[in-house]
């Protein structure tokens, strides 16, 4: 099939506050087989509003990370996606902004973002096989690089000086000389207590340890973790 065939009329919804930037994925959509559904000048306050409005007007979205730079949105690409996750919706995260945004503002809604690619990955065929990935997730076909295991996350530090606070922590079992950060609310409050600057301490979490990169990680689950034994092979 050529690739510039639509796609049984299949309407991709381009979710970006860029105007130039929105141009530029809807030429990729549409390269992709798509016909494309773009919003401008709108300003949204409810992430459910704008899910509703995309599901009403598409059959699959890509969507931009930072969507509050000229107003458009009081909240991130990030929760949109989880948002249209949790309606079955098929949809694309994409950031400019990789390694910052993924700590700091991707990771809370990870598990719930099935394909994030950077602007340079973001091409017509990334995007099909893309949205192509996410019906799967959808359908309960889930691929082992974003299946979890319980297994050891040791916590080495909580940052508490920005509005919200990250931990730094390592995950034996996917990469124990590689630290990853994330926002200290994924853990639960009682064991959020436990945590002090610079101090070490163990828990047992969900954790998706087959993926490739740790911009794919995503953490769960958390319970505290008994001391270490030399003999358990957990440390």
């Amino acid at each position: 099939m050529n690739t510039t065939e639509v796609k049984n009329e299949k309407i991709i919804a381009i979710v970006d506050d860029d105007k130039t930037l929105a141009a530029i994925t809807a030429w990729d959509v549409q390269e992709a087989g798509y016909e494309t559904f773009l919003l401008k000048n709108e300003h949204f306050h409810n992430v459910n509003e704008l899910a509703s409005l995309i599901i009403e007007n598409s059959q699959g979205a890509v969507c931009d990370h930072r969507l509050s730079n000229s107003g458009f949105a009081n909240f991130f690409g990030a929760e949109l996606v989880a948002a249209l996750y949790d309606r079955k919706f098929p949809s694309l995260l994409i950031t400019q902004y990789t390694e910052m945004d993924t700590s700091f503002s991707i990771r809370k809604w990870r598990h719930k973002i099935p394909v994030l690619l950077s602007r340079e990955e973001t091409n017509a065929v990334n995007i099909s096989q893309g949205i192509e990935i996410c019906k799967s997730e959808l359908c309960g076909k889930i691929p082992s690089t974003r299946k979890t295991r319980r297994t050891i996350v040791r916590i080495t530090n909580i940052d508490k000086e920005t509005h919200e606070s990250f931990v730094d922590a390592f995950v034996p079992s996917w990469n124990p000389h590689r630290a990853v950060r994330f926002p200290a609310s994924l853990i639960p409050e009682n064991l959020r207590d436990l945590l002090e600057p610079n101090k070490t301490i163990r828990l047992f979490a969900h954790v998706n340890t087959s993926a490739e990169k740790s911009d794919d990680l995503y953490f769960e689950k958390f319970e505290l973790a008994p001391e270490p034994d030399e003999d358990d092979g957990l440390t």
